[in-house]
């Protein structure tokens, strides 16, 4: 690509449709599509990434070449500086969800004043948020638009968490940030899988920045004192600052320091009083209603934001060590979630899909690996369980994960999310390891069963439901409560057990065949030990279902296009036209419906009325259909505005939705302002 890159925000359109080559990937290219942002050394891009094996979007930040012919290899720098740090970061499998992964890194030759210059680049994953915004400053501004406070205990318990493990992982590879903000802070996902991941290192580890551009270091209103003189210590101790800063953000939709001159800063800073969260309005009231809770976390946030290094907790997961407490011991109110939820889907449906753009991400690099079993991350990344043993989709590629030495790659049986970026993995056994970035770990052993386990839902710890069998028996069902068993339950007439999944905190769907040919649906509650059969209509098989526990919603989908909802203990029935055989199924946060059989796919749109009591049924429309693709799918995973589906052999295809509220990138627009303080 050759191109004279404006210095004026306004003329960058320029660039848009440019193309640049990768020199590391042949015949891998990226369009710039859109400007995604421009600062005073580059300017960032929404960019598509097309190769031989698939095609999906990306950020790509193109150093400004004005900087590049005046600077030279000072500038370059910055972008290899970045490149090394994420790539570091990313050679662990699974890799930390909690920093924005590198796709690629090069140089492209661009003119400027005369000369042909190697500008450096860099292409990272594009986060997308949905419609509760993509940076933690929308989501906050979303939060308080729509419920009346920031961030619910839970929910800030999440993001504690999530920067504590992103900021460690940085800082364990090298790397100072040194400009934490909710700006610099991307998200995706909802509920218990929302992911909160670090971004935007332009600054990180800036060894004579200042010096040869003249510019301060960090964002005044969260950047530690040190980054404003030249002379002080720069170390993690700085990135705490900035994350305590953010934390306050998070809870109070409220800046801790208001200030506008580094000279205030550093006064600030140095100041012996701090404010409570407690000032704001905007903090959320179960959490405001525990004023020890209150207490602590002002204190930790004072700690961590002193003008005195030596008192700030000298590591991310320390400060987070001394939040997340607090913060999980305020009890979680389900309202607040179906508040989210309730909004989410009027947002979603405001959308409302004018159409759907579909790319394969992945063709024929699955090796020959068949998938058993699927378990995805709020970002759409996941662990696989395959007949080859474990393996983790990033989002652009296939990597072998080690496996536990206690566990069989070969009988691995089950992949299940524990959180972000720990998966449960186990064997028929039922031999359990956890597999985290910092590798796998057996976890202790459970009491010996006499079944080989074959599927399993619900959480290990507290209570789950697994699908055995005894040496030539039929399927039966065992409950795990607290790491102990409950005596098997047998399932006389059934011939096999396909799916199983929890549509509720005490309930879960068990679905498959019946010894006489027929379709087997039930609802198991396993704490009681009771089995009620559900009616289903007259087909071979249930081949899949997906559950929705925070909204007691569950869905099934089987042979000749048959659909099935459970929705509080009652059952409605649709069919897809043309009666073809589902074979995998997934409900998105805002409660919608997507299935899919070979080469094709359908999404459900829900008929009125609606609200929580209403039925889910609705009508099934046809997303997408390409019969080259004969692997059937087994598994999806969605989000309002994005759909990625996994065939049998690991290929995968990726849907970005197009509608009203949603730009050409299928990127949701920033948030308004917050709403005035009472």
């Amino acid at each position: 690509m050759t191109s004279h890159l404006p210095t004026e925000t306004d003329d960058l359109s320029r660039l848009l449709g440019q193309v640049i080559r990768s020199d590391v990937h042949p015949g891998v290219t990226y369009r710039l599509v859109s400007i995604a942002g421009a600062g005073a050394m580059s300017v960032a891009f929404h960019g598509r990434r097309v190769g031989r094996d698939g095609a999906y979007p990306v950020v790509v930040k193109v150093l400004r070449p004005e900087l590049v012919l005046h600077q030279g290899s000072t500038a370059k720098l910055l972008v290899l500086k970045e490149a090394v740090a994420l790539g570091r970061l990313n050679e662990r499998v699974p890799p930390t969800p909690h920093v924005v992964r590198l796709v690629d890194t090069g140089a492209a030759p661009m003119t400027v004043e005369g000369h042909e210059v190697q500008v450096p680049w860099i292409a990272l994953e594009q986060v997308h948020g949905g419609v509760e915004g993509t940076t933690l400053t929308e989501r906050v501004v979303h939060s308080i638009r729509n419920t009346g406070h920031a961030f619910d205990p839970h929910r800030a318990a999440i993001l504690v968490e999530a920067l504590g493990a992103g900021l460690g992982a940085v800082h364990e590879v090298g790397v100072i940030h040194r400009d934490m903000k909710p700006d610099n802070v991307l998200c995706c996902g909802f509920g218990d899988d929302e992911i909160f991941k670090i971004a935007d290192f332009g600054v990180a580890r800036p060894t004579g920045l200042r010096a040869t551009f003249g510019l301060a270091v960090g964002t005044l209103a969260y950047a530690a004192p040190e980054l404003t003189m030249g002379d002080a210590a720069v170390g993690p101790w700085s990135d705490v600052f900035g994350m305590a800063a953010t934390l306050y953000f998070g809870l109070t939709g409220e800046e801790y320091f208001d200030v506008s001159t580094p000279e205030r800063a550093i006064l600030a800073a140095a100041s012996p009083t701090r404010r409570s969260i407690t000032s704001s309005s905007w903090l959320a009231p179960d959490l405001r209603a525990r004023p020890d809770a209150c207490r602590a976390i002002d204190f930790a946030l004072a700690c961590a934001t002193s003008a005195r290094t030596e008192v700030r907790p000298s590591r991310s997961d320390s400060l987070a060590d001394m939040i997340t407490p607090w913060l999980r011991s305020v009890p979680t109110r389900p309202a607040a979630l179906a508040t989210r939820r309730a909004q989410l889907e009027e947002d979603e449906e405001v959308t409302n899909v004018v159409g759907w753009r579909f790319s394969p991400l992945q063709r024929g690099g699955g090796g020959d690996r068949v998938v058993r079993g699927v378990a995805w991350d709020g970002d759409g990344r996941c662990m696989a369980a395959t007949s080859e043993g474990l393996a983790f989709w990033n989002g652009s590629t296939w990597s072998d994960v080690p496996h536990a030495p206690s566990i069989d790659p070969r009988r691995i049986r089950f992949v299940q999310r524990a959180g972000a970026g720990h998966w449960w993995v186990a064997d028929d056994a039922l031999t359990l390891a956890m597999h985290t970035p910092d590798g796998p770990r057996a976890m202790p052993p459970l009491p010996p069963s006499e079944l080989t386990f074959e599927q399993l839902s619900g959480d290990v710890d507290q209570l789950a439901v697994v699908v055995g069998r005894r040496p030539g028996g039929g399927p039966e069902l065992a409950c795990l409560a607290a790491r102990h068993w409950s005596a098997p339950l047998p399932l006389p007439g059934v011939a096999a057990i396909t799916c199983l999944t929890q549509i509720s905190t005490s309930t879960w769907l068990v679905a498959g065949r019946a010894e006489d040919g027929r379709a087997y649906a039930a609802l198991h509650a396993p704490l009681s030990g009771e089995l009620r059969r559900l009616e289903t209509p007259n087909i071979r098989a249930i081949l899949a279902c997906a559950g929705q526990a925070s909204a007691e919603l569950g869905l099934a989908v089987g042979s000749e296009g048959t659909v099935v909802w459970v929705r509080a203990g009652e059952t409605f029935h649709e069919s897809i036209p043309g009666g073809p055989d589902l074979s995998c199924a997934a409900i998105d946060p805002a409660g919608r419906g997507v299935c899919a059989a070979a080469g094709r796919l359908w999404v459900h749109q829900r008929g009125a009325p609606r609200g929580p009591s209403s039925p889910p049924v609705g009508r099934w429309e046809p997303l997408w259909t390409d019969p080259a693709w004969t692997a059937p799918f087994v598994a999806l995973f969605t989000e309002p505005g994005r759909i990625v589906a996994m065939t049998a052999d690991g290929d995968l295809l990726e849907g970005r939705a197009s509608g009203n509220l949603m730009g050409a990138t299928g990127e949701y627009p920033r948030a308004e302002a917050p709403p005035p303080r009472a």
